[in-house]
């Protein structure tokens, strides 16, 4: 081997272990974004239960992978699942939501995010349990079924069976009749079903207008309120009213019983000046006519002049002059 070949070999292992240093240089500088060692973009996700998730299975969006689940453990009553999203492009806002999900017929479970909510989910953030859901697992349940099922004592069991069978025996007549009923009621909603959907369509109607009419009734409410408030606080005064109203109702009652001999006979001659006034009730719409014209005239002459004649037709009859003198000698 020559010493050119020997020089060429080591400059090349030089090139590769620099190469080799300056990658490994660069993953310890960038092991926060590696999958399923770095925590740069680690999700801590809550579930009720674990639904056979374990670490290596695939968290998924709309059904493509964007991440792998790194690690699942116990927390209090919570199971934790550490889940590293590999694709940079997911967005997770601040309501994501997460189920476990199955994707194979053997029972493969994995992870299923629905990004929801503005924001975004940052690394070492977490979804609570109240987000997220995991279903049962069927092996486990079954197990669990098996498990019950064995230690039911099948004697006290058949024994609890025949006490109901017995009393299902006896009161066979009375069931037959609520069973009728119960036909019967079945058959008369049947009948009427229009009328019932009509029913809750007008009560949907009437809960929409008070719904929408929710201001005027709370401020019909509130005035109410007030008025009763107000009357309370104005009780006293109230019942003073009704008493001073009692009072002035038995004094005028009195009034009248100490002033009937005085009010008698006024109402007796105001009674018959009425009857005279009605029945003279046509001479004196006549001479209320008659006098208008005359005063009409009379105005008339009095303006005229500085002086005027006056004439009162029949002023010196007898017939005329008799009331006025018998009136005047009362």
């Amino acid at each position: 081997m020559s010493a050119g070949a020997s020089s060429d070999r080591l400059a090349l292992r030089g090139i590769l272990g620099t190469l080799g240093l300056v990658l490994v240089v660069v993953a310890a500088l960038n092991i926060n974004q590696l999958p399923l060692v770095g925590n740069s973009e680690v999700l801590q996700v809550h579930f009720a239960e674990a639904g056979g998730l374990k670490g290596g299975d695939s968290v998924m969006i709309s059904g493509a992978e964007v991440g792998k689940v790194r690690d699942v453990q116990l927390d209090g009553r919570d199971v934790v699942a550490d889940i590293v999203l590999t694709d940079n492009g997911v967005e997770l806002g601040e309501d994501t939501e997460a189920r476990i999900v199955t994707v194979t017929l053997l029972g493969r479970a994995a992870v299923e995010l629905d990004p929801r909510g503005s924001g975004r989910l940052a690394a070492g953030d977490s979804i609570p349990v109240e987000r997220t859901s995991a279903p049962y697992n069927l092996t486990s349940t079954l197990n669990q079924l098996t498990d019950t099922t064995a230690k039911i004592d099948k004697p006290q069991l058949a024994e609890a069976l025949d006490q109901a069978s017995q009393t299902l025996n006896a009161s066979s007549p009375d069931l037959g009749r609520a069973l009728s009923g119960i036909t019967a009621l079945s058959r008369s909603i049947s009948a009427n079903d229009d009328e019932l959907a009509s029913l809750l369509t007008r009560a949907n109607s009437v809960t929409d207008v008070l719904a929408s009419r929710d201001e005027q009734i709370s401020s019909l409410l509130d005035s109410g309120r007030s008025l009763l408030t107000e009357l309370n606080a104005r009780q006293q005064v109230v019942v003073s009213l009704l008493s001073s109203a009692r009072k002035l109702s038995v004094e005028l009652r009195r009034l009248l019983k100490d002033s009937d001999d005085v009010l008698d006979p006024a109402l007796e001659e105001l009674d018959t000046v009425v009857d005279v006034l009605n029945e003279n009730r046509k001479n004196l719409q006549d001479s209320i006519t008659g006098l208008r014209g005359y005063a009409t005239a009379f105005g008339e002459a009095l303006a005229s002049g500085p002086w005027f004649d006056a004439y009162i037709q029949n002023l010196t009859s007898p017939t005329t002059l008799v009331p006025i003198l018998s009136g005047a000698m009362k």
